[in-house]
């Protein structure tokens, strides 16, 4: 070949050349900072542009560069809206309205045995997305990206998706003539949307957004990242979401593209994406324990015909789980003088009660809480009953008086399971109380005297029942057993 001939046959070449398409179809979604990086020693108008990128748009997604990356952008874009709005019967509403496009098709020429082909691919995908939405099984985003991966699936829905837009330049040319060279709209089809490699262009795009995103309720949008003045991208083209009456439709998915030249991918803000949910795994938990006293048993409540008020307070209960109330049971001695009661138990830190000496006087009783059941009611054996004060002469009628001897002040230990009442009389009570004859008969007949038989420190030789009492001593005789 001469010099010129060859420089020619170069000169093709050169035009001609296209660099093999790498990477996936469609990419995972990723952030937009890595623009930025990749035109970090671009010009300094790119820089400024893809540094305020991420601020903007959080997410983008890559599309191959194969020729069908602005198609394929679409369609996919278009899918995921769908899995946004997250409505399974918009799935179904959406086949029957692309089904019904096949009227547009045949208008223009073509048979419904040439496209339906195609359009199945784009049907199945459907009814996947609304089985997994229906399902709530979390797999419809991965349904979609395996199905634009697979070149077979995603050039099916891309051929059908080129369809739609070349039927919708052709059934409305009246807006697309002044846009097409010779205002020859059919011929523009066939040359531009609808071969294999053809690169969708401002005409596709619009067309597109008319019959194919827009009756879904979406939006789009393509953003232009150019040498033009300014710090930001610009936005090349733009179709409002309308509803069936011409009004906006407030907050519908948006459809977002960046356009490099002759490229696009997919743009996404912050808002775009659902964030997942963090689903944080609760130790198990060990089996409850209710510690009561010494025991560490599992609770077991169990039924209990004995209609007992102590089992109605907070924190009393029997002995044992499912256990009886201790009957009640005193030593007694026929001599005068009280025996000093030592019990060695464990002691409780958990209910802290520092011994707290008690001063008394001549005439000291201790109260229980519940007098009516005096009969029914144990003191914990771990309470530790000092009795010994100073002689003290008591004049009961008709006996003789009786001298007590008593030492040192009343001591009590706390401890146990049984928690301090508000009722609890005070360390002291009733020191400064005098010495009162016994002169009524509900005193003398009540347990607080200790000439009764129900009093803890019961002593036989004081009590002298009266009149009332007579023919009744075996009844009370059987309460005090």
């Amino acid at each position: 070949m001469t010099p010129d001939e060859e420089l020619a046959h170069l000169q093709k070449l050169s035009s001609e050349y296209e660099p093999e398409a790498e990477g996936p179809l469609v990419g995972e979604r990723q952030s937009s900072a890595a623009i930025t990086t990749q035109y970090a020693n671009a010009d300094p108008i790119y820089r400024v542009k893809t540094a305020a990128l991420p601020a903007k748009y959080a997410y983008y997604r890559t599309c191959r560069g194969d020729g069908h990356c602005g198609w394929r952008a679409i369609a996919f874009t278009y899918f995921e809206a769908l899995l946004r709005v997250g409505d399974a019967s918009k799935f179904g509403q959406e086949e029957a309205r692309l089904n019904s496009l096949g009227n547009l098709l045949e208008h223009i020429g073509y048979g419904r045995d040439i496209w339906i082909d195609f359009a199945e691919s784009a049907f199945e995908l459907l009814r996947k997305l609304q089985h997994s939405t229906e399902q709530y099984d979390g797999a419809a985003e991965t349904i979609l990206l395996d199905t634009f991966n697979d070149m077979g699936e995603s050039m099916a829905i891309i051929t059908f998706v080129k369809l739609l837009a070349s039927a919708w330049v052709q059934t409305h040319a009246d807006d697309f003539r002044h846009f097409v060279p010779m205002g020859d709209v059919k011929a523009y089809c066939s040359n531009n949307i609808e071969p294999t490699q053809c690169e969708a262009d401002n005409i596709g795009i619009a067309a597109l957004a008319e019959a194919f995103v827009k009756p879904a309720g979406f939006g789009l949008e393509v953003w232009y990242l150019d040498r033009s003045p300014g710090e930001e991208i610009n936005r090349s083209f733009y179709a409002e979401p309308m509803d069936h009456h011409q009004m906006t439709i407030q907050n519908a998915p948006m459809l977002r593209l960046l356009y490099r030249p002759g490229h696009y991918d997919i743009l996404y803000k912050a808002g775009d994406v659902p964030q997942p949910i963090q689903q944080q795994s609760l130790p198990p938990q060990p089996p409850l324990q209710v510690a009561l006293a010494n025991y560490a048993d599992d609770f077991v409540p169990t039924e209990s015909n004995v209609a007992d008020v102590m089992t109605m307070i907070p924190g009393m209960y029997p002995s044992g789980i499912g256990g009886r109330w201790a009957s009640l049971s005193y030593d007694f001695s026929p001599s005068p003088s009280s025996h000093a009661q030592n019990a060695s138990v464990q002691s409780y830190p958990a209910v802290p009660a520092p011994a707290t000496p008690v001063s008394t006087s001549p005439l000291d009783f201790i109260i229980p809480s519940h007098p009516s059941h005096a009969s029914q009611y144990n003191p914990p054996a771990h309470h530790n009953l000092h009795l010994d004060q100073p002689p003290v002469t008591l004049p009961i009628h008709p006996s003789p008086p009786v001298s007590i001897e008593r030492s040192a002040p009343l001591t009590i230990e706390r401890g146990g399971p049984f928690r301090p009442s508000m009722y609890e009389l005070e360390p002291g009570f009733g020191s400064g109380m005098q010495v009162q004859p016994f002169q009524t008969s509900i005193f003398r007949n009540s347990h607080y005297n200790t000439a009764h038989f129900l009093n803890p420190d019961f002593q036989p030789e004081e009590w002298s029942p009266d009149g009332e009492y007579s023919g009744h001593k075996g009844r009370h005789k059987s309460h005090s057993s």
